[in-house]
């Protein structure tokens, strides 16, 4: 023990008596730390708990489906499960995802997002209140007393924190409720993409979303995530394989014929399993990225430290004249490497702090129905450990080929030597020496990340340029409701209708109409027949005022578009949009033809006509091709579907959207103070966030890529540098005996090249046998993509010849006498 503390106090000693060197060191270390540490991080994110609740055997569970491992369950179904009480679960919660709303208190009024609730679902999932209480099963209960619980950040934001607010009448969407608790600070909801700002008992919603009624009787409508607490003694598979019983049976008792219920039930997690899948290919990616970079960096202290051995043989040779052993002295280097690897891990948990939330930030995309917030990326235990083992890997990686090339030379001989230093140099006596070999490694791994970002950025240019089937430049979207008002459906026509006209008559709007559902967005289907065809087929469709292709810029090639004369008491009319009639009508003119919309409710079936085909234009799968689309007139479309309390505005201005953005607020709030307002926004702002993952992937592996080409330079400078000082006598003899400068300079810069040809090989090579990894994250761009390759390779021959100039001019500028004296 007292030789360890010895030899981290003549660690710490060497250390402070080269503080240049022991800055680069640690400053190069810490970046290529950062990187995989902040990577790790948001990794490591997928898996967290649900934060501020009680997450021993708590799990959720999930439907599957064909095209998706982890659905949502209809709520019909999941009061079955709970009633046939498995006996693997103590208990079963479940949440509606997200719902919108207005809040008013006092005299100012708030948009926001919660969700509905069993009443055991804070007692199921442990969460502690700020203040107030939680709610109970009576709160479920229909025709319990209206209550809500606040989210902590909201009550903050909201009402001060302050605790008189339980027990308060507030009123949602118009209606009077109260107020009964504040959730703790923890907790920030139970999946990572809604931050509620209220919940609701489950019991409520048919009172304060009347809509709802029709979704608890639908056991195709999957709205509902389920949780639940496993029972000591139960596990996983055996929860699963008694649910799987109940689905059976639910099955037998209400069939689906093409959908038989499946369930999976998986611990539960913060970040939607979802998202976890589609995010995982990049981020493993991004992982690798962080690795070669960091590897990068070790290369690069590595050279520093075989550099730096030259200038310590005598301070070594004094050492092992006294009886330092080999191995002591081996020891010895190796602790004041991991000592600065130990700083270079603090400064990377600083670094990759930022980096992380930086990452975060990426999923804040604004939405033509909500904004998806920043994803929560917490440092955990994991973290930590897994930054103090990188650390020491890193440690050792850089330090134990300068170490033990420095504690095998014949130390006690260099006492004696006086001289040329390279006498003393393996490397120099050689054609190839270590430091080239690990400047090959660089120029191999740079070139790989180079490629990389090469790819991503070109993908990043392509989809920026994709064609979203419409024209967003001008389109100003926003999600109203008059929620807060208990209007008949021919009120809310009438209310709709008053809107759209007060807005068209301003004279900054170009057309103003709206839709159920927003472009790009969700949207909703029924079963339609169409003419020509036996079988009905399940199509998305949009009910939509007249003016809306106008408002979008959205071109119809055949037929008319619907407009003004497609009323409630004319003939029903539709327009498709070219996939539909590509998939239904190929090589015929779908004009005129017919489809037909079951009735519901007791109403009978519909006839339309199709008038019109319209240009396809993209869903909320930005990158997907166009489905098959419907288009109906919203005055038309009732009583099969019904008029919605929320719908989406699509207004096309005159002037700059941005401009537009504050007029079109105040004309709201003056035309309705009870209106809704959940976002006024730029569509161009719509169409970017859908970009989110390819910006983030382009950033982050631009700046990985710089990183590494920058290590890869400073290598090669560092390298040729000392090689220009060693060889300062050999330079200053061959110029005595005739070479001329520009000789020197392209022996220099050859000398540079011939590893950083051999690195660029092999780094070439290694990225073409990585493509398969990189396909999934391209779009438009193939992963042999000849610009990346050739753009990367000028990059970094550029930066090689550029790291080597500097060298090779100091070299032909070496005075020959001058260099014989000094020997």
């Amino acid at each position: 023990m007292f030789e360890v503390i010895h030899d981290l106090h003549t660690s710490i000693r060497t250390l402070r008596a080269r503080p240049l060197y022991s800055t680069v060191a640690v400053s190069i270390l810490a970046l290529g730390l950062a990187a995989s540490i902040a990577v790790f991080t948001y990794i490591n994110g997928f898996y967290q708990p649900l934060p501020g609740a009680d997450t021993d055997r708590l799990v959720q569970i999930y439907g599957v489906a064909e095209d998706n491992p982890y659905t949502a369950i209809s709520y019909p179904d999941f009061l079955d499960y709970r009633e046939a009480a498995p006996e693997a679960f103590d208990r079963l919660a479940a949440s509606q995802y997200v719902l919108a709303g207005s809040v008013r208190h006092g005299n100012t009024s708030d948009q926001i997002y919660g969700q509905a609730v069993t009443g055991n679902y804070f007692s199921l999932l442990g969460v502690n209140m700020s203040v107030g209480r939680s709610f109970t099963e009576q709160d479920d209960q229909p025709g319990a007393a209206p209550v809500l619980i606040l989210s902590h950040s909201f009550w903050r934001r909201r009402f001060n924190a302050d605790a008189a607010i339980v027990g308060s009448i507030i009123h949602l969407n118009g209606k009077p409720i109260t107020v009964v608790g504040v959730t703790g600070p923890e907790f920030l909801g139970a999946v990572s993409g809604v931050r509620p700002d209220i919940w609701l008992p489950l019991g409520y919603m048919e009172v304060g979303y009347g809509d709802f009624a029709i979704v608890a009787r639908n056991r195709d409508r999957l709205v509902m995530l389920l949780y639940g607490k496993l029972k000591p003694g139960f596990n996983v598979e055996q929860a699963q394989t008694q649910l799987a019983a109940v689905a059976e049976g639910l099955d037998e008792a209400y069939p689906r014929p093409e959908k038989p219920r499946r369930v999976r039930i998986a611990p539960a997690m913060w970040v939607e399993p979802g998202f976890r899948l589609a995010e995982l290919p990049a981020a493993r990616l991004m992982l690798l990225g962080g690795g070669v970079l960091l590897v990068l960096a070790c290369a690069n202290v590595a050279n520093l430290l075989l550099s730096m051995a030259g200038g310590r043989r005598r301070e070594l040779a004094l050492k092992a004249a006294i009886g330092a052993s080999p191995g002591r002295l081996l020891r010895q280097l190796l602790g004041e490497n991991l000592l600065l690897a130990a700083v270079a891990g603090g400064v990377a948990l600083l670094l990759a702090g930022p980096t992380s939330s930086r990452i975060g930030a990426y999923f804040a995309q604004p939405g033509a129905w909500r904004a998806a917030p920043a994803r929560h990326i917490p440092f955990d235990s994991t973290v930590f450990a897994f930054a103090l083992a990188l650390a020491v890997v890193a440690g050792l990686v850089a330090g134990v080929l300068p170490a033990l090339r420095a504690s095998r030379r014949n130390l006690v001989a260099a006492l004696k030597t006086s001289g040329d230093a390279a006498h003393d140099d393996p490397d120099q006596r050689k054609r190839w020496g270590s430091r080239d070999l690990l400047v090959s490694a660089q120029v191999g791994l740079s070139i790989v990340l180079l490629v990389l970002a090469g790819l991503v950025l070109r993908t990043l240019n392509h989809v920026a340029r994709l064609d979203p089937g419409f024209e967003a430049d001008h389109l100003v979207s926003s999600l109203v409701s008059i929620s807060a008002r208990d209007l008949t459906q021919e009120e809310r026509i009438l209310f709709y209708r008053n809107l759209l006209d007060r807005l068209n008559a301003e004279p900054w709007v170009r057309v103003a109409s709206m839709s159920d559902y927003a472009p790009t967005g969700s949207r909703r289907s029924a079963t339609l027949r169409l003419e020509g065809h036996d079988e009905p087929a399940s199509l998305p469709f949009y009910a939509v005022h007249s003016g809306y292709f106008e408002a979008l810029g959205l071109d119809v090639l055949r037929g008319r578009p619907l407009d003004a004369r497609d009323k409630e008491d004319t003939p029903a009319v539709a327009v498709i949009n070219e996939a539909l009639a590509r998939r239904f009508f190929e090589g015929e003119n779908p004009i005129g033809r017919r489809m037909w919309w079951p009735g519901k409710e007791g109403t009978s079936e519909r006839s339309f006509e199709i008038v019109g085909v319209a240009r396809s234009m993209r869903g909320s799968d930005f990158f997907a091709e166009p489905d098959p689309l419907v288009y109906v007139s919203y005055p038309q479309s009732y009583p099969q579907h019904r008029y919605n309390p929320g719908n989406t505005l699509a207004i096309a201005t005159v002037v700059d959207p941005e401009a537009a953005l504050p007029l079109i607020e105040r004309l709201l709030r003056d035309f309705d103070p009870d209106l809704a307002i959940y976002n006024v926004l730029p569509y161009r702002d719509i169409v970017r966030g859908a970009l989110y993952s390819q910006r983030m992937n382009a950033e982050l592996f631009s700046v990985v890529a710089l990183l590494g080409l920058a290590l890869a330079a400073a290598g090669i400078f560092s390298v040729m540098n000392l090689a220009v000082t060693r060889r300062t006598r050999e330079i200053g003899i061959r110029m005595a005996i005739g070479a001329h400068r520009t000789d020197i300079a392209r022996l220099v810069i050859g000398k540079a090249l011939t590893p950083v040809a051999l690195g660029l090989t092999g780094g070439l090579l290694a990225t073409l046998a990585m493509t398969r990894l990189v396909r999934s994250l391209l779009h438009g761009v193939q992963a042999t993509d000849p610009l990346s390759f050739t753009a990367a390779t000028g990059v970094l021959v550029a930066a090689a010849l550029l790291a080597a100039y500097l060298p090779a001019r100091r070299a032909a500028a070496v005075d020959p006498l001058t260099s014989l004296r000094s020997e």
